[in-house]
């Protein structure tokens, strides 16, 4: 239970004891605690030791009267929200004033109506406590206004300040007079004038209106605002401003994030399509061209595998920047000219070309040329991104040489739209691409054709290997000095149902590309393993068969344990298998490329370079690397007998490869000729058409029946037209 309230405390003052009296007796009995005085200085002293409720001050007392002491009361600590009756025996208008003038806050006329005295000191105290609430309110509200960071003006129809509620930080510095009687113009600058002034005429009609403006000045930082007029009821309008600086720093950074390249801060996709297409509707409209080069970077993926993703993307902040300041194009896509120096001699000044660039995928850039860019300014460009590139790029201690392909689509010629352009210029970048690379091509409309027939291809081989409808073929190898096979090596087939035989080559590089070449790789070497099974189960001697492993695979520790794990799932040794990789997987990072031949080595695999000769591998790793085979190119043995170079070549190969414990094979062997050449240089294999082409699994398991069995050199013929027919 809460203790009850305390009485309310008047003080009386006034010389006559009995009224003295009398106030004291009826108060009390009213319920209020009572203390009587004499004269004003004992008002004023006993207010100073403790502030009454309430005060009734005689207006006529000896030692300071009542005007006196309302005074001195009011200068008192608290003294200023006191209520103060006078009492008073004159009711002249005079006398009223002086006291309201001495700070009353009340008066009462004798002779006192006591009964009625109750209910006016009741009334002045709740009047005195409404005060003190107001005057709480406002400073609490006075409060919240200062903790606002919003500027709140009242203004009036005139554009006039009638009041500032409170200031806005960053606008303006307050001047000494305040706000009041300032025109709210005078606060913003000239060139929000005219909205401002017509959302406050939207603002006396009763309708909200907003506007913004930004102040940038040499003493202050670039400051944004946002201004909203409210109605009010009063034929005036409430002026919000609000600081947004940093909502528009947000907005900004999301949409950097959304349209520009984090990585070399270049603008990205979603920006260049932007741009083109506002620049495809200029073009349609002032009937000029409009060029787009598409730049692939050749090759970028060995160097983000062999020297790390940190590396690849130094390098591609280094490339856009060499891009950007070699074409003088700007990071923030603010549409300066490409510097080419364009047009007919004798033409005068030669229109300029404006341009974009914009990194929109891994390695992929792409450059939109506006104003009169034809086809022969689009090539000068292209040419001069090659000539940008052409220099090595120094990346720690690497010196790394990047080169682009770069396809050219024109509009209106090669497409009306973003899509059509972007795609014809993509697919004239992979023709430059299948020609040998660090070079450009202008679309032409039989690369689509090329393109189609790729795709097609592309969708077919998935279908082939999720099918199994690739073949394992053989083709035998035989010992050179009596024609002995030895072993063979598994070769792809693919025999499509309409296409008939697909070339290896064409189908192996789609795989290679898509990725598929790993999942093709697996399903070979366990369709070898099977068959090896199979002549096991029917009693037969087992050769030992060389397997090409692809660079991809090889590349991932991971991929080599999937070839341990399939030998060893069927039950098979691992010197069965010969691997067999070129030379520029093996270079691609010849440190990294060791240990992994180190590890299949470990395992048991007998391990070839396949195509010597056609590669880049180094003599010193030559002989660090754990090799037992090296393969001679076809190349070379086509024209041992014709060409003294190559004949030169091969001698050379077969020494250095004896020299180091290696065994070499030849490939590609075609005539008796070639045949003899091998064997007087004492090359240990040989495989080819002479003897064999690569054979099904059932005819190569028909020669695997003969085991020690040579083949004469005047049955070669007659053997391989036998072959051929099956």
């Amino acid at each position: 239970m809460s203790a009850p309230a305390p009485p309310i405390r008047v003080l009386v003052a006034d010389d006559d004891a009995t009224l003295r009296e009398i106030a004291r007796a009826m108060l009390r009995d009213a319920g209020f605690a009572v203390q009587a005085v004499a004269s004003g200085d004992a008002a004023v002293a006993a207010c100073a030791l403790r502030l009454p409720d309430i005060a009734l001050l005689d207006v006529e007392m000896p030692d300071g009267n009542g005007y006196q002491a309302c005074t001195n009361i009011r200068s008192l600590p608290g003294g200023a929200d006191l209520p103060i009756v006078m009492v008073t025996g004159r009711d002249d208008t005079a006398s009223i004033d002086q006291a309201y003038e001495a700070g009353a806050t009340d008066f009462v006329v004798k002779p006192i109506n006591w009964p009625l005295l109750v209910h006016r000191i009741r009334y002045v105290l709740r009047g005195a406590r409404t005060i003190v609430d107001l005057r709480f309110s406002e400073q609490k509200n006075a409060a919240l206004l200062r903790a606002i960071p919003d500027g709140i003006f009242l203004v009036n129809g005139r554009g006039v300040i009638a009041h500032c509620f409170s200031p806005v930080a960053g606008l303006v510095d307050p001047p000494e007079s305040g706000f009041d009687s300032m025109r709210f113009l005078d606060l913003i600058p000239a060139s929000a004038h005219a909205r401002a002034i017509d959302c406050l005429e939207a603002g006396l009609r009763g309708e909200a209106a907003a506007f913004e403006f930004s102040l940038d000045g040499e003493s202050r930082s670039h400051r944004h605002f946002e201004c909203r007029y409210l109605p009010n009821s009063s034929g005036q309008v409430l002026a919000i401003v609000r600081d947004v600086t940093a909502r528009e720093v947000a907005q900004a950074r999301i949409h950097r994030l959304a349209y520009f390249d984090a990585l070399t801060d270049l603008p990205n996709r979603e920006w260049i399509h932007d741009y083109l297409a506002q620049s495809l509707k200029e073009a349609r409209q002032l009937n000029r061209p409009l060029a787009l080069l598409y730049v692939d970077l050749d090759q970028f993926k060995r160097i983000n595998d062999t020297l790390g993703h940190e590396t690849g993307d130094a390098l591609l902040r280094q490339v856009a920047e060499r891009l950007r300041a070699g074409l003088n194009l700007d990071a923030d896509g603010d549409e300066p000219a490409v510097p080419l120096k364009l047009g007919a001699p004798g033409s005068g000044a030669p229109e300029r070309v404006r341009g974009q660039l914009a990194r929109v995928g891994g390695d992929e850039f792409i450059v939109v040329l506006t104003g009169r860019a034809d086809v022969v300014q689009a090539q000068e460009a292209a040419q001069r991104i090659l000539s940008i590139l052409a220099a090595p790029f120094q990346q720690e201690s690497y010196e790394l040489v990047v080169t682009p392909s770069i396809g050219i689509a024109m509009y209106p010629e090669h497409g009306s739209d973003a899509q059509s352009l972007l795609k014809n210029a993509d697919g004239a970048m992979y023709e430059a691409k299948a020609s040998g690379r660090n070079q450009l091509r202008v679309y032409d409309s039989s690369m689509n054709v090329r393109a189609l027939k790729r795709l097609s291809l592309e969708m077919e081989l998935r279908r082939a290997v999720e099918n199994s409808s690739l073949e394992v073929y053989y083709q035998p190898k035989y010992r050179t000095s009596d024609l002995k096979m030895l072993g063979g090596e598994a070769l792809l087939r693919w025999f499509h149902p309409e296409r008939g035989q697909i070339p290896t080559a064409d189908f192996i590089a789609v795989a290679e590309e898509t990725g598929l070449i790993g999942d093709i790789g697996r399903w070979a070497l366990r369709r070898v393993c099977r068959d090896l099974c199979q002549w096991r189960s029917e009693g037969l001697q087992l050769p030992r068969i060389a397997v090409n492993v692809s660079g991809r695979d090889f590349m991932y520790p991971e991929a080599l344990l999937r070839l341990g794990d399939t030998v060893t799932q069927a039950q098979l040794s691992p010197s069965l298998f010969e691997l067999e990789l070129t030379e520029g997987v093996l270079m691609r990072d010849a440190e990294a490329g060791r240990r992994s031949l180190l590890a299949l080595k470990e395992f048991g695999f007998t391990l070839a370079i396949d195509d010597f000769g056609t590669g880049y591998c180094s003599l010193n790793y030559l002989k660090r690397f754990p090799l037992d085979t090296l393969k001679i190119d076809r190349s070379f043995v086509a024209d041992i007998n014709d060409d003294p170079d190559d004949a030169s070549i091969v001698r050379a190969i077969i020494a250095l490869g004896h020299s180091l414990d290696l065994k070499i094979v030849a490939e590609g062997v075609t005539t008796e000729a070639q045949l003899k050449f091998l064997q007087a240089e004492s090359c240990d294999a040989i495989q080819g058409f002479l003897m064999s082409p690569a054979v099904p699994a059932s005819a190569f398991r028909d020669l695997l029946q003969r085991p020690g069995a040579s083949i004469d050199a005047g049955e070669l013929e007659s053997r391989r037209l036998a072959i051929f027919k099956r």
